[in-house]
């Protein structure tokens, strides 16, 4: 389930310098600026990216830009509430989430990137909520798969079911709201995996 988190107080105890500090940025630094190509958009030249303190970043090649948070949402692919949580605890405001089990990658994997999709993994679906449950599905191989419970965005209120294609790269997502419309075999080829783990 979703963990509550502060954007003020992110971006009162986050400055832009760490910020870039924090996501490893390769940006030459001038005064209270950084400039430098966009990791994110692998496009334009040496000013695609700007960040100044105080103020905030843009990024010339997609026109975007904001504060901390959202520059971290930029880099890494990732939704605001993601991109504030990851900042929080690269910056030890909160305890890391790494040291409470396994969780569900919030980057793009390799065989995505090389793939060319640019989509990311949806970040916030549930993959303990009760239709998941009901589909046979433990949490973890859930998570695994990246299969759960979509609370908001083009799935909501459906199991989000990824698309990928034979590389692994990630093409969409199907939303599944009556199990009925499944395949028959469906169900058949979830068991074994549980019981696998």
């Amino acid at each position: 389930m979703g963990t509550f988190i502060d954007f003020a107080e992110v971006k009162a105890k986050v400055s832009f310098a760490e910020t870039v500090a924090l996501l490893k940025l390769d940006l030459k630094s001038s005064g209270n600026q950084w400039r430098g190509p966009c990791p994110a958009c692998n496009a334009g030249g040496e000013r695609a990216l700007v960040v100044t303190e105080g103020r905030g970043f843009f990024c010339f090649s997609l026109k975007k830009g904001g504060d901390q948070i959202a520059l971290a949402a930029h880099i890494l692919a990732i939704s605001a509430k993601d991109a504030a949580v990851e900042l929080a605890e690269r910056a030890g405001l909160v305890p890391s989430r790494s040291t409470a089990g396994p969780t569900r990658p919030r980057t793009v994997p390799e065989s995505e990137a090389e793939g060319g999709s640019k989509l990311s993994p949806l970040s916030y679906l549930e993959t303990d909520h009760d239709a998941v449950l009901a589909l046979g599905f433990d949490p973890e191989i859930a998570r695994t798969l990246g299969i759960g419970y979509a609370p908001r965005g083009v799935c909501r209120g459906s199991i989000a079911v990824p698309i990928r294609d034979p590389t692994g790269a990630l093409l969409g997502y199907l939303g599944v709201q009556d199990i009925t419309y499944l395949p028959p075999d469906f169900q058949t080829n979830v068991v074994p995996l549980q019981k696998r783990a």
